[in-house]
């Protein structure tokens, strides 16, 4: 099955609790998925694994301000969908699972995919101006993609 973000989507939309518009609905995924775009094609992480991260890893917020557990819930929706809205073989489903549930505690990873996931996801959070990649160099998006 060829990845249909749309349909990810649209599969996430059917039981969202947060603001469309908050500062972690689709505009933030957006933004993710652009930077997590941008930074693979750079560094050579897998790009479906990106583009899911960047659309699952909020999905299960239940707020805006503090919620420790959207990352696991966020994995564990994944997991849901996997086989039914997206396919990703065995590997690269524990690399979404492992950036989705890590990306709310966890700071760096050896793997260049879940780094990749994490930085493009705090690149737009934190206002962090540049990211540090597993492969150690820091990398500044333009201005106007922070």
């Amino acid at each position: 099955m060829e990845l249909n973000i749309p349909l990810v989507i649209n599969a996430i939309l059917e039981d969202c609790t947060l603001p469309l518009n908050g500062d972690h609905g689709v505009v933030h995924w957006a933004r993710v998925f652009e930077n997590g775009l941008r930074l693979a094609e750079e560094i050579g992480a897998n790009v479906e694994v990106v583009q899911l991260f960047a659309v699952l890893h909020d999905s299960r917020r239940q707020n805006e301000v503090t919620d420790p557990e959207h990352g696991p819930r966020a994995a564990e929706f994944a997991a849901k969908l996997r086989g039914n809205v997206f396919d990703l073989d065995d590997h690269d489903f524990r690399l979404l699972y492992r950036a989705c549930k890590g990306h709310t505690h966890e700071r760096t990873h050896p793997d260049v995919t879940i780094q990749t996931c994490w930085d493009s996801d705090r690149l737009d959070l934190g206002g962090l101006g540049s990211c540090r990649t597993q492969v150690g160099s820091a990398r500044k998006l333009p201005r106007g993609r922070r």
